[in-house]
């Protein structure tokens, strides 16, 4: 069973919940949990009363660290596109939301993993959590604006290091970088976001909708562009014999596991 995305409301709070039916396995991403992220987005906007969103793993040992690998064998340079195109998509929703959305990452967001956490408005983090755009290793692209919205939260010079490696940052270089706004101990978690969400709903809701969309408008402005590059930049990629080699590699190490 593939990773399963299910919206809890708690009050003027909705939480999207992502788990694994088997606890030993992280949190990934293919077509169906994409849909089902789709979804829970879609209820979220037309649900007026609430407040803020909350998009957290249920996994004892990942966030989410990228895509699953049942999917990324059907990826090809035909049909890669649409795959880029269906992520930017969704999270975009998820940035467009009129409440501010809060990614508590708690261990492993790797790839696609924090891409989905940085299409979130706040990302806190515990001292467990790493972070980590390790595409390259496999020979793709970031696809879900991870090109951009890296350098734009890091600083170019610090988003090329973590492309050109692919290495993993604790959440303490997080937060210095400027990835993560908050990182504390696995256990305050919780009272740490629902400090942030007491100072969100004591606030005017218009006034936050009002400031999210200046604020979006200047940060996002090149998003459609990514959209775009990523897209073809991935379709080339996945032409390569290089991409392929490594993509078999990845595949047969995974088999003798």
């Amino acid at each position: 069973m593939a990773t399963q995305i299910r919206l809890e409301i708690r009050e003027k709070v909705a939480y999207i919940n992502i788990f694994e039916e088997i606890e030993r396995h992280p949190c990934t991403l293919d077509w169906e949990s994409l849909k089902m992220l789709d979804e829970a987005i879609e209820q979220i906007a037309a649900r007026k009363e609430l407040r803020a969103a909350v998009v957290q793993s249920l996994s004892p040992k990942s966030f989410v660290v990228g895509a699953n690998i049942n999917a990324l064998k059907e990826l090809d340079a035909e049909n890669i596109a649409d795959w880029v195109r269906n992520g930017h998509q969704i999270f975009g929703k998820l940035q467009r939301l009129p409440i501010p959305v809060i990614a508590r990452v708690e261990h492993y967001a790797l790839g696609g993993g924090l891409e989905l956490a940085m299409a979130c408005d706040l990302i806190v983090a515990s001292t467990q959590a790493r972070f980590a755009q390790p595409e390259a290793s496999l020979g793709v692209m970031p696809g879900w604006g991870g090109s951009y919205k890296l350098a734009n939260l890091i600083g170019p010079a610090r988003a090329k290091e973590m492309f050109f490696t692919g290495a993993q940052i604790d959440a303490q270089q997080a937060y210095e970088w400027g990835l993560v706004n908050h990182v504390c101990a696995p256990e305050q978690l919780d009272e740490v976001i629902d400090g942030i969400l007491a100072g969100i709903i004591g606030n005017d809701a218009r006034v936050l909708h009002l400031t999210k969309e200046i604020v979006n408008s200047h940060c996002l402005s090149q998003l459609d562009r990514s959209e775009y590059e990523e897209a073809n930049t991935s379709s080339a990629c996945m032409s390569s014999e290089s991409t392929k080699n490594r993509l078999s590699a990845f595949f047969n190490n995974r088999k003798k596991k």
